[in-house]
């Protein structure tokens, strides 16, 4: 990957031309994925499952780190699936294995839990404590809230909140005990229980497991970073105890000797302090901690509540002050002379200190991740020992056309509407076509952010709502005839968008410098001997990350590339990849593309090449645009049915594209109306011959002969057109690039 400074190179092709942002034509090797024959895809699937299955069941040698077999199928290859067959042959031979299956969602791990039912499995979808209860009343657990509050602080929820005997042999319950929806998930003898991914970075609520299977992406979740404010950090500790009077002073002269080096800019390795004098630090910020042993099952929920606040209040300092000693203990002890863990940041005018962590995997039981997307390496950071790796990478069976010089950013987007109001044309004309051809639906995908726009343009408002009811109101509400989706977690293993025949992508998920480079630091930060590769701001404080010539992979096996920002550390460009590249691979392979019975058309919205993609068509932004004939044609067909190229036809039927008669009339007069309406007329002709072009004069007083496009579904043009606009006096064919059909003056039948 060769790296293109923002700032002092620019690159050109073979002709010495500047190439600007679009595509170009590339030296070196054709990119070409090795994709696996459709027809081999369940055998190899089914090798590389049995074979992680084996490796797993001989993971009990004394290894660091979790035993781990990585399985990277397509999206839609069909793993999950199979995953569960072979479980269920498993135990129809009789071989006891108790399984946990972590999946995204609840929903989808409810879906999966009745797939398994019907194999014969013993399986249940474990519902969280603040889930809904399944009859809609209430949350699983009585005390949610509470439950949550404790777990965040670390408290052993059940012995705190649901059940616990003590020495002398009493044993206090919760008062919801013998009710609770939630404990009574576990007395159903399920052997195989599929939970939310979330699962994996909490406590166990399955008492016993000797496997765990992953499906899709989960390292984020075990990333830690946080702030904690300077001046928090140098104040007295008001929580300690008085017998620690001498050490709170010194741990408060060390605290401002830190604080002063970052700020200054200097490292706080370089103070007189060893790693044991940080760790006794770390040690003593716990000494702080309210006990979690004062809760008890049989408490009320008004003194647990009273009880959680003053933990709640301690922990928060507690745990962000001891995090920072241990950073630095760590770094101190590896021999570093910088910690790459700590950073300072600023906020108005408070400096924070961010404390950048990764968690440690709570769970030890041999794991299988089924992910499309898996980087050994950010496993491995996460302790995960790869003893296996398959790859299953299936062709999809779709028509791709690429947006190759606009990047089309999150910023663009939000805030310029006339951009969005073009997105809003080649949406319509896109969900045209579909109707018109196959009529599965069409998907369209961007950012959040960009979605809510997107609904807010179209005049939905969402005062009043929490940002859940948003998401689930746009997750269920068709938008300009399409169905609408974001990046992330909402777009992994869902079946929903299957039988859509479409798919658009709008730009794409682009996380900040910073943002890309703390994650990296959580997870990477100071490693022995492999410092990150961190870049640094310009003269006026920015941070531009360099571009890269980054291929294309055509499906016609030219060579075509194009710039794009790419980070330059290896590791911090692996977690670029998977937000920005495989979150739009994974949105648009929710239409199942390998396995699709015919071809689907997919339109990617951003010039950052998608692995595992190929493109069939480059198209700039100025030949993707409608123009306003076509956006107006596509609206008043959409809308009504049909729309008549007359200034008051157009102001009438699109007034998105023409506000007025007048704004009409001033566009036509610079056009040749028939000609323009001939080109889309003649792409959805294509798709089926519904489409016509005609010429009509309406039978009221001072009519004037009109060029009309309209759908027919079946009906004779003169008839469609009068069950739009009523009577006619005249109607004759248009040659508007589509079929020869019309009728003569009142109705008689003429040939074209």
């Amino acid at each position: 990957m060769t790296m293109i400074s923002t700032k002092t190179e620019a690159l050109r092709d073979k002709t010495g031309r500047f190439t600007g942002q679009g595509a170009f034509d590339c030296d070196g090797p054709v990119l070409q994925t090795r994709f696996t024959p459709l027809g081999q895809a369940d055998a190899q699937l089914r090798e590389a499952l049995e074979e992680a299955a084996a490796i797993l069941a001989l993971s009990g040698e004394e290894r660091p780190g979790v035993a781990t077999v990585v399985c990277r199928a397509s999206p839609g290859a069909g793993k999950s699936r199979l995953a569960r067959l072979l479980l269920a042959e498993k135990a129809g031979r009789g071989e006891d294995c108790r399984v946990s299956f972590h999946l995204p969602t609840l929903a989808l791990a409810e879906e999966a839990a009745a797939e398994a039912l019907d194999l014969g499995l013993k399986a249940q979808a474990i519902r969280g404590r603040s889930a809904p209860h399944p009859d809609g009343a209430g949350t699983m657990c009585a005390k949610a809230d509470l439950v949550e509050r404790a777990s965040r602080l670390g408290i052993a929820v059940r012995d705190s909140f649901c059940r616990r005997v003590e020495e002398d042999g009493e044993e206090k319950r919760c008062p919801h005990f013998d009710r609770c929806a939630y404990l009574a998930q576990f007395r159903a003898g399920a052997t195989h229980n599929f939970l939310a991914n979330s699962y994996l970075s909490l406590p166990d609520p399955v008492e016993k497991c000797d496997l765990r299977i992953v499906d899709e992406t989960f390292w984020q979740q075990f990333l830690s970073i946080g702030n904690v404010p300077v001046v928090a950090f140098t104040a007295p500790r008001t929580f300690f105890p008085v017998k620690t009077a001498g050490d709170h002073a010194d741990l408060l002269d060390a605290a401002q000797q830190v604080a002063a080096a970052l700020i200054a800019g200097n490292s706080p390795l370089g103070l007189p302090f060893s790693h044991a004098d940080f760790a006794a630090f770390a040690a003593l910020e716990w000494q702080g901690k309210a006990p979690g042993a004062s809760l008890a099952p049989d408490q009320s929920g008004v003194l647990q509540d009273k009880l959680l606040r003053r933990a709640e209040a301690h922990h928060r300092q507690v745990s962000g002050f001891a995090a920072i000693w241990q950073v630095l203990a760590d770094a101190k002890e590896a021999g570093l002379d910088a910690t790459e863990r700590l950073r300072l940041v600023t906020d108005g005018d408070k400096h924070l200190i961010r404390v950048l962590r990764r968690k440690p995997l709570r769970h030890q039981q041999p794991m299988l991740v089924l992910d499309a997307d898996a980087d050994p390496e950010i496993l491995s950071a996460l302790e995960c020992d790869i003893r296996g790796s398959h790859d299953v990478t299936l062709r999809p069976n779709a028509i791709v056309t690429q947006l190759h010089d606009r990047r089309m950013t999150n910023g663009s987007l939000l805030s310029q509407p006339g951009l969005r109001e073009t997105w809003r044309q080649i949406i319509a004309r896109e969900v045209l076509t579909d109707r018109l051809d196959r009529n599965g639906g069409v998907l369209v995908g961007a950012t959040r952010k960009v979605v809510r726009a997107f609904f807010e343009d179209a005049g939905h408002r969402f005062d009043g709502m929490s940002e859940e009811e948003v998401s689930a109101y746009m997750l269920e509400t068709k938008l300009h005839g399409a169905h609408w989706l974001w990046f992330g977690g909402r777009a992994l293993g869902s079946n929903k968008y299957k039988d859509c025949s479409s798919v658009i992508v709008i730009g794409r998920e682009e996380l900040p410098v910073c943002a890309l480079e703390d994650q990296a630091r959580a997870l990477w930060g100071d490693t022995p001997g492999e410092p990150l590769d961190l870049l640094a701001p310009d003269a006026a404080g920015n941070i531009r990350m360099p571009e890269a010539v980054v291929p294309y992979e055509m499906t016609d096996g030219s060579a075509k590339a194009v710039l794009v920002p790419c980070h330059p550390d290896r590791r911090i460009r692996r977690l670029q990849l998977q937000s920005r590249e495989l979150a739009t691979r994974q949105l648009i392979e929710r239409l199942r593309l390998a396995r699709s019975s015919y071809p689907k058309r997919v339109l990617i919205g951003c010039n950052i090449p998608i692995p595992g993609i190929p493109v069939d068509a480059l198209v700039s932004w100025q030949d993707l645009s409608p123009n306003r004939l076509d956006a107006a044609i596509a609206d008043g067909l959409l809308a009504q049915g049909g729309i008549r190229l007359s200034p008051t036809g157009l102001a009438e039927a699109a007034p998105a594209i023409f506000s007025s008669v007048e704004a009409a009339r001033t566009y036509l007069k610079r056009k040749t109306t028939v000609s323009e309406a001939g080109t889309a007329v003649s792409s959805w002709n294509e798709a089926a011959a519904r489409v016509a072009c005609i010429r009509i004069k309406r039978a009221v007083r001072y009519a004037r002969w009109e060029t009309a496009v309209l759908l027919t579904n079946g009906k004779s043009p003169e008839k469609a057109a009068e069950s739009l606009w009523g009577p006619l006096d005249h109607c004759n064919w248009a040659d508007c690039g589509g079929e020869k059909v019309g009728v003569s003056a009142r109705g008689a039948k003429s040939s074209g």
